[in-house]
């Protein structure tokens, strides 16, 4: 992008043809806050797997959908539970842990 372009998109944080110094600080703290949540909620929904914040929405929404929606998967998850499981409270909890 070029300057131009980058003023005419950022046009709220200019105030008289300069800088707004307010305005770029709350910027910046918001997008410290970003920092520091994205990827707490990547790591989250991706079950561990991926954290940084450069990763693409696809890839992010992929791992979340194969985690969560791959009836293949919570099938074969749930077969190992019940083999493993010593007894009936125990493959509660697994479950529960598993789907909550």
């Amino acid at each position: 992008m070029t300057k131009e372009e980058l003023k005419e998109k950022w046009d709220w944080i200019y105030k008289d043809g300069k800088l707004d110094e307010e305005a770029v600080l709350k910027e910046i703290s918001d997008y410290d806050f970003i920092l520091g949540e994205v990827p707490k909620v990547y790591e989250e929904i991706t079950g561990g797997q991926l954290s940084k914040l450069n990763y693409k929405a696809e890839i992010i929404l992929g791992e979340f959908n194969e985690k969560f929606w791959d009836k293949e998967i919570i099938i074969e998850d749930i077969k190992e539970m019940i083999k493993s499981a010593g007894t009936l409270e125990e493959l509660k909890k697994e479950l529960e842990d598993y789907l909550i």
